[in-house]
């Protein structure tokens, strides 16, 4: 509203200076008149002036507020984005290729606290499932992992490596 206000008392200045201008044009004006019509321009300045200035200063609280958004939307977006990249099944993360593969596993835990897939450490086999630990935690983090999941992890103790599983039932 203030924006209208400064706006309308600054047309009615520029007016009201124009029917000087033409008043002294003629000569028809008294001294005392020009002074009053002055004082009341400066007035009407004045006014429209500090009208402006609250407006300046509502326009730049709007756009922090408008950036504060933006950078809240660019936040939920990033983790959104994160959260399209993996999905948590068979007690671990798996992260999503670009083909809709998998590939992993990953610790469930690190991937739903912080959404980064934190390669887990290959412990032993355990019956149908192959334990992995996960040191990125106060505690060590186990996990177990179906061996037909697991595929090749299972059968090469020597370094955990991730998996890729095309035609992921999961998609």
């Amino acid at each position: 509203m203030e924006l209208v206000t400064g706006l309308t008392v600054l047309k009615t200045a520029s007016d009201l200076t124009t029917r000087i201008r033409e008043a002294l044009g003629s000569r028809e004006v008294k001294l005392d008149e020009v002074v009053a019509r002055i004082i009341e321009v400066q007035g009407l300045i004045s006014d429209g002036r500090t009208a402006l200035i609250e407006v300046q200063e509502q326009l730049l609280g709007k756009n922090r507020e408008i950036f504060a958004l933006e950078q809240e939307n660019r936040s939920f977006q990033e983790q959104l984005t994160k959260k399209r990249q993996g999905r948590i099944h068979d007690n671990a993360a798996w992260k999503i290729l670009d083909d809709d593969s998998e590939e992993g596993p990953y610790c469930p835990n690190c991937y739903e606290k912080t959404r980064n897939f934190i390669q887990p450490t290959r412990g032993s086999l355990n019956g149908e499932s192959v334990i992995f630990f996960c040191t990125d935690h106060e505690k060590v983090f186990y996990f177990r992992v179906p061996i037909a999941v697991c595929g090749e992890v299972a059968s090469d103790r020597s370094k955990p490596v991730p998996i890729r599983r095309p035609g992921s039932p999961w998609a």
